[in-house]
């Protein structure tokens, strides 16, 4: 196989019959060996039927049902189950352009890139309100927002971090994925939220940290939906920044780990103090903004404040419940059955 192209789903079916329409129009897909794997996180909606009526249009088609929540399922059942050594992992709101496949094999022609991506542009289902441009950053490479799940990075091939590698357009080498030990948690559902990670960013740092190359390709790009109401009231941009503030704990409580591998997990609490700046957390939201943002009062506040809830709503979930400390810490996830032992992540 020339490439795998993965898509984690749960509940979408409609969303993912469009994905996998555009998919049929890449170009050539006959000539190239490529295979669709759709790895269902549990749907109860018309998702398989879906994954039925396409499973004969594409030379090379699979459907992977698995009923445990969260997207780090789909994505190493798909991964262990996929047959090339370039994966491109997408989402089910996505759409590839013509051209799209053509330059994700193209991003890997150098050995030393372990990782890529291409540009992400936004296809809004109604003009976003004025507001949320305040969400679209700038830096030495281009423009993005996290807001949008927006990135462009100009025309031209380069270099970049891998912090800018996202989930609607993650294109990997089997092989610098497996050697950093596969994805941490991506997306759960609400009630499980807590259980979410630094999912795909974070194993894409851990790739450059390995010594592989993380590149943009213009070529390689897909159109990302927006429906009219994503993001766009005041509970989402909560739940948005509460989620940054328990993945910024994440993260914090396994590098702490990592230096004081001595010390029983449960201790680990007692060095946050002395390790992140109270200011740090209560700025947690601001890395969704510009600088010297305007936003109305009503936004203000929820960015001086959902940071910091979401942080200390995990740190009192590390600090009281020792399995919740063991999922945190798991080293790596790439085996589903013995890292899926909590009985939240269990409960049918």
């Amino acid at each position: 196989m020339d490439l795998s192209i993965v898509i984690a789903t749960r509940n979408r079916a409609s969303s993912l019959a469009r994905t996998l329409d555009e998919l049929l129009k890449l170009d050539n897909p006959t000539e190239k060996k490529i295979e669709v794997i759709v790895s269902d996180n549990g749907s109860s909606d018309a998702t398989k039927t879906i994954c039925q009526m396409f499973e004969n249009r594409f030379p090379h088609f699979r459907y992977i049902f698995d009923r445990r929540p969260g997207q780090l399922v789909g994505w190493h059942r798909a991964l262990l189950a996929s047959r090339s050594e370039l994966l491109a992992f997408i989402d089910d709101d996505v759409r590839p352009l013509p051209g799209w496949s053509s330059a994700v094999i193209e991003c890997f022609n150098n050995e030393e890139v372990g990782i890529a991506t291409g540009k992400i542009l936004p296809e809004f289902e109604e003009k976003p309100p004025r507001w949320q441009r305040e969400f679209v950053k700038e830096n030495q490479w281009g423009i993005w927002s996290a807001l949008w799940g927006m990135l462009n990075f100009g025309d031209e091939i380069k270099e970049i971090s891998a912090g800018f590698v996202w989930g609607s357009n993650f294109l990997v080498r089997r092989k610098a994925l497996m050697e950093a030990g596969g994805f941490h948690p991506g997306g759960m559902p609400e009630h499980l939220s807590h259980f979410v990670g630094d999912g795909e960013v974070g194993v894409g740092r851990k790739i450059q940290q390995c010594g592989y190359k993380a590149l943009y390709n213009p070529d390689a790009v897909v159109a990302h939906y927006l429906p009219s109401a994503r993001r766009s009231d005041p509970h989402g941009i909560r739940h948005l920044i509460f989620g940054e503030g328990m993945v910024t704990s994440y993260i914090l409580m396994r590098l702490l780990a990592e230096a004081n591998p001595s010390l029983p997990s449960k201790e680990l609490i007692g060095l946050v103090g002395n390790t992140i700046d109270p200011e740090q957390i209560s700025n947690i939201g601001q890395y969704y903004l510009k600088l010297d943002s305007k936003l109305p009062d009503e936004l203000k506040k929820l960015f001086q404040t959902s940071g910091k809830e979401g942080f200390d709503f995990h740190q009192s979930r590390f600090q009281r419940d020792d399995l919740f400390r063991k999922w945190v810490l798991t080293p790596d996830y790439l085996n589903i059955d013995t890292c899926y032992t909590h009985p939240e992540l269990l409960a049918r």
